[in-house]
């Protein structure tokens, strides 16, 4: 039995003396697990050991932001990015017991190469010249108080002429739509109360018609960093018992452009012009921007699960047009069916829509909480 015990000590020893770097180095006082002839390590560890202050996991899929660097993985591969950057872990990720674990030494290196790649951005000492050092003195962001303003604009959609969705009692959905979404930046705008950072916005403020241009447009004049899309849903076919909330996020993104070959008309007499117009789309590197719409979505669903009784449908991608060419995060929620009588006698409840808006606001804030671009 002792001889036993040895041998495990010699093997921990062994294992904390192949520790070598920094990350690796803290690891002295943590569990190192072997599984086959991989060491890994949790990620409730990692965690603690960079002091990591924004994580999360949907699915199979898991975020770390550090360093200003969102590193993401999915267990099962050995796939992993460094924002848009693919890297390779040689070793799957796993889960076992409900527990996620990460290879070590690949990690490591991620890593290492981001903090030596912040030591050489770093900026020189200032001079001891006190009025030299006070312009030399570099202006510093952080998330949580942001050099400029951070943007939300809300989209009710419809409006004008195009009515959306109808109920059954005649309820419209583009006024339901408009009553959640000022009830919303209502919500919102108290909670951050004036001097904040965080400026709502809306592309409308009342019953008017905006075409989908119109509204990607406005979402890329403002430079909105979340553009929320706020929908009531129907069937196809009407149907009564349809039930239940959903929301979207964008399955990729684009940029979209028009270019005119028009040739000036040369002939005095004519009273027309043709004009040929194309349209230019050209696809946007923007996963990450997707991974946080995504991420977006899951917590309203979250959040209107707590509150709702009706189905939980989900977050799911799609490519909408104001989802796809709408260069920030963004998320469109369909928050019920006005095809359903009884849903549709609830969106009549002003009760009922203050309700949805303060879910909907407050799933906005855990999303902002967990970047931390507030407190």
């Amino acid at each position: 039995m002792k001889s036993i015990s040895r041998c495990l000590l010699a093997l921990f020893l062994l294992s904390n003396l192949l520790l070598s770097s920094d990350f690796t180095n803290r690891l002295k006082n943590y569990p190192v697990y072997w599984i086959g002839k991989q060491r890994y390590v949790s990620l409730q560890t990692i965690i603690k050991i960079l002091g990591v202050g924004s994580w999360g996991r949907i699915e199979d899929r898991i975020f770390i932001e550090y360093q200003g660097k969102i590193l993401k993985g999915s267990i099962g591969t050995a796939d992993f990015y460094v924002d848009d950057r693919r890297v390779s872990l040689d070793h799957p990720i796993r889960e076992i017991e409900k527990e996620v674990f990460i290879p070590v030494e690949p990690f490591d290196q991620i890593i290492s190469t981001i903090t030596v790649s912040i030591q050489q951005k770093e900026p020189a000492k200032p001079s001891e010249n006190p009025v030299i050092a006070e312009k030399e003195k570099p202006t510093i962001a952080s998330k949580s108080n942001p050099v400029r303003d951070f943007i939300i604009l809300i989209d009710p959609g419809h409006g004008g002429h195009d009515n959306g969705a109808v109920g059954n009692y005649g309820l419209k959905e583009k006024d339901v739509n408009l009553d959640i979404s000022l009830r919303l930046r209502s919500y919102l705008t108290g909670y951050f109360k004036k001097g904040s950072k965080i400026i709502v916005k809306m592309t409308r403020e009342d019953d008017r018609f905006l075409s989908l241009d119109e509204r990607v447009e406005i979402a890329k004049k403002e430079k909105a960093d979340i553009f929320f899309c706020v929908h009531t849903n129907s069937s196809r076919l009407n149907r009564w018992n349809a039930d239940g909330f959903e929301t979207y996020y964008p399955s990729r993104k684009s940029e979209i452009s028009f270019a005119s070959t028009a040739q000036p008309d040369e002939s005095a007499e004519s009273e027309t012009n043709t004009e040929v117009v194309f349209q230019i789309v050209s696809e946007l590197n923007t996963t990450s921007v997707i991974e946080e719409s995504r991420i977006l979505a899951e917590i309203v669903q979250e959040k209107l699960a707590e509150r709702l009784i009706c189905p939980d449908r989900g977050a799911k991608p799609a490519s909408f047009y104001v989802l796809r060419y709408t260069p920030m995060v963004s998320v469109l929620v369909e928050v019920g069916f006005i095809c359903n009588p009884n849903i549709e006698a609830n969106l009549r409840d002003p009760e009922v829509r203050q309700a949805i808006s303060e879910t909907l606001g407050k799933a906005i804030i855990q999303y902002l909480k967990a970047k931390q671009i507030i407190e």
